[in-house]
């Protein structure tokens, strides 16, 4: 066993000793402050890169940190923004995310497409001889667009071949810090034991004693900082010690986007949802396949011995070198508690193989690897066209199919298209989720991605459409605006038309806005013009709205 554990240890090493290149520029011309880490805990995923703060501006340039070509241009109101994509020979792509304004060739290719597809969302790819940049070459303008919580640069780095996405510090993009992380709590997980008399979780206090017979682990509430820098930031490794020998190591070095859910299954999930303290466990949970332990002997599990004692240590580490520790001693004691299991469902669901459910109107389809753990699954109607599908509590690595024949004695079958399939949680607060829907040949179907109770929900109210500007003056002069917005099932679509011509408009959905940059670039001239917004949402209510205006 200790024979393997080494050879795994050696080859955990490789990817951090591999010759990656160092000789990529900075892509902005301040130094480097980060307000967030590659590997950093999110919801439902890993931060994919580092976010690079702009001292709370937009409109700082940014170069290309390398010759190579875009690659893709990828707009939306969502996620990344406005974000433009860079491979290079080396094997490399690097990504912008959240940018103002695209600059140049890549300005003119986008826009082309959008007119082409009269979308202002595109995922455009292109081929290498379309749009080759050089080193220092303006690419585009830092912004706060997509799902941006202030002004700042997303910057990655991917593996070209595979779409990995690898930490930007092993490529020199590293920075000054010399401060270690904190360490805001340990515990001991008791897994198929118990600690201190009890099968739930154990929080470490200094000079407490911890008594623990079978199986357990243990979790860590880290996080990282660096010079310049209050922001708390997430971490880059962790170790865990017992009796002087490593048994589990984290390292944020690199992951797939396939992994990004397993971030649920990296952390307490209960705990996240109940208090919103994110905890990284320091050993698996079996359907857990993340790269990113890079080491683990059985899983970072412990199996304690009766009359021993185990030296705990946990490690926590940056990408410079700096650590902070805690410790404690665990004595094993005999195992004389007796096990409850908790009460048999009538389906069980298993890590590797799928799970569908046909009852009641309802057909659920979950994939193999969808679970992390092997459950009692608990599903069971409530009330007419709402059900119970196990309980929130429970992360998923996969979306699941979801379709619901309705019975139409509680609902209003003329307006069919208007309802939607509604989630709520029933763990932790209450969270409420209107799901995107499709409804053919009488049948409900949506792609959740969490557990919970659901049903089918009425929203016949259109959205709303107003524009300040407008009501205030019919003169425009640069900048025409809109406020969009929909209380219930959210925004779908939306179009502007001038004069009878689809015209490119921005939607900001943090502030409800819907808006032309620039007239003129649109080429609306001066003089009079006829406007119309149309705004469709998630339930098919249109909203149509119509004004005239006069370009200054």
């Amino acid at each position: 066993m200790k024979k393997i554990a080494l050879i795994t240890f050696f080859l955990s090493k490789l990817l951090i000793s591999q010759d990656f290149p160092k000789d990529f520029r900075s892509p902005v011309q301040i130094p480097i402050s980060l307000s967030g880490n590659f590997g950093e805990l999110r919801n439902n995923h890993f931060h994919a890169g580092i976010d690079i703060r702009t001292q709370q501006r937009i409109g700082l340039k940014v170069l290309a940190p390398k010759y190579g070509y875009v690659s893709r241009i990828k707009i939306s109101p969502y996620g990344y923004g406005k974000a433009v994509y860079i491979d290079h020979p080396n094997g490399y792509t690097t990504v912008y995310g959240h940018l103002s304004e695209l600059k140049g060739d890549i300005n003119t290719k986008a826009r082309e497409e959008q007119y082409k597809k009269q979308n202002y969302s595109i995922d455009l790819y292109l081929k290498p001889n379309e749009l080759p940049v050089t080193e220092g070459d303006l690419i585009a303008l830092t912004g706060n667009t997509g799902g941006s919580g202030g002004p700042h640069l997303h910057f990655e780095v991917r593996d070209t071949k595979t779409e990995e996405i690898l930490n930007p510090f092993l490529f020199g993009f590293d920075i000054a810090d010399n401060v270690p992380p904190q360490i805001n709590g340990t515990w001991i997980y008791p897994i198929d034991g118990i600690v201190n008399g009890s099968r739930e979780k154990i929080m470490v206090s200094q000079g407490g004693n911890y008594f623990a017979a079978g199986k357990i682990g243990f979790g860590i509430k880290t996080y990282d900082k660096q010079n310049a820098s209050n922001n708390l930031n997430g971490i880059y490794f962790i170790k865990t010690y017992v009796n002087g020998e490593l048994i589990s190591e984290y390292i944020a070095n690199r992951h797939s986007f396939d992994e990004s859910r397993a971030i649920n299954a990296t952390i307490d999930y209960k705990e996240k949802l109940n208090r919103n303290s994110w905890i990284y466990r320091t050993y698996l949970l079996p359907g857990n396949t993340l790269q990113m332990y890079e080491q683990t002997q059985n899983k970072g599990i412990v199996e304690i011995e009766s009359g021993k004692n185990y030296s705990i240590k946990l490690v926590a580490g940056d990408f410079a070198g700096n650590t902070t520790t805690r410790s404690f001693t665990v004595q094993g004691i005999e195992n004389i508690s007796t096990s409850t299991k908790p009460a048999k469902g009538k389906y069980t669901a298993e890590i590797l193989k799928p799970l569908e459910i046909k009852e009641n109107g309802i057909h659920i389809k979950f994939d193999k690897g969808s679970f992390y753990e092997n459950i009692d699954f608990d599903f069971q109607p409530l009330e007419i066209n709402k059900f119970k599908i196990h309980n929130s509590s429970v992360p998923l690595h996969k979306a699941f199919e979801l379709s619901i024949k309705p019975d139409w004695s509680t609902l209003d079958k003329n307006k069919a298209e208007h309802y939607v399939i509604f989630r709520q949680s029933n763990y932790g607060p209450a969270k409420k989720q209107y799901l995107p829907t499709i409804y053919k040949n009488g049948i409900f179907t949506a792609s959740p991605k969490d557990l919970g109770e659901f049903s089918l929900v009425l929203d016949d109210i259109p959205p709303t459409i107003t524009s300040p500007m407008l009501t205030k003056s019919k003169q425009v002069g640069k900048k025409l605006s809109f406020i969009i917005k929909d209380a219930e099932s959210g925004i779908k679509s939306y179009d502007v038309w001038i004069d009878g011509k689809w015209i490119l408009a921005e939607y900001e959905y943090k502030q409800n806005s819907l808006f032309i940059p620039d007239l003129s670039k649109e080429g609306i001239d001066k003089g009079f013009h006829e406007v119309e917004v149309r705004v469709m949402d998630e339930a098919n209510n249109l909203k149509i709205y119509k004004n005239n205006f006069e370009k200054l």
